[in-house]
């Protein structure tokens, strides 16, 4: 019975994405028209742009819900962080507002990682975005930083592993006591922002899991480090 009703959710979450994923195409195929009318005013331009922003995040969280129940297939492969890592800048650049500093530290000759590059991308992105998310709104100059390292103190059970550490840093406000327990939950999210979708580091956390690995962080007012722990190429072979 639990199987079967488990297939019958992954079933209803594909539907409802399918369906959803229709809708909303149009929805931005007919605004991106609208918008091209040069006698439009600017507040209705400007509304325009705001619907259409809300529909483009609505198909987000319709991809990210189906990530969560159907990821794709596994692709396993050697991954080079250094190359890997610095390939994604670009993507943090655009997350980043003015007065955000990120500092990238991964040497170059940090052993491979085994494992699959979608997933690894993606983890990485959800917990960068979680802490530009997370410091959004300080006064004054934030700072988040990604480290990547090998041999790192306190591995997972299995200690006779070779673990890679990817961890990300930023000095925002961390998490309240009673709001730990919570972080990971799918839609629980501690930001204010209206779009906040809750899932970000809930497909991180599934991701690093099914490629053998574990997300955990640390939070202290002013210091917040959320750590992924992948085994290395060494032990993937």
């Amino acid at each position: 019975m639990q199987i079967e009703h488990s297939e019958f959710q992954d079933q209803l979450v594909r539907g409802l994405a399918h369906r959803m994923n229709n809708i909303l195409t149009l929805f931005h195929g007919y605004l991106g028209l609208l918008m091209e009318n040069q006698k439009l005013d600017k507040e209705t331009r400007d509304g325009l742009a705001k619907i259409k922003d809300g529909a483009r995040a609505a198909s987000e969280l319709m991809d990210r819900t189906h990530s969560l129940v159907r990821p794709p297939a596994v692709v396993w492969r050697e991954i080079k962080l250094h190359d890997f890592i610095h390939m994604l800048r670009p993507s943090f650049d655009t997350l980043c507002g003015p007065n955000t500093r990120l500092t990238i530290e991964c040497p170059d000759e940090l052993p491979a990682i085994w494992g699959d590059a979608t997933r690894v991308k993606s983890a990485i992105f959800e917990v960068v975005r979680n802490a530009i998310e997370a410091t959004a709104g300080m006064i004054g100059h934030v700072k988040i930083t990604l480290t990547a390292t090998n041999k790192p103190p306190g591995t997972p059970a299995k200690q006779a592993l070779q673990w890679i550490s990817i961890s990300v840093t930023d000095d925002g406000p961390g998490v309240p006591e009673e709001l730990k327990e919570r972080i990971f939950q799918p839609f629980f999210s501690t930001k204010k922002k209206q779009n906040a979708t809750g899932l970000g580091l809930t497909v991180a956390a599934g991701f690093v899991q099914q490629m053998g690995g574990v997300l955990r962080f640390e939070t202290a007012p002013g210091k917040t480090t959320f750590q992924m722990l992948l085994p290395s190429r060494s032990e993937g072979a």
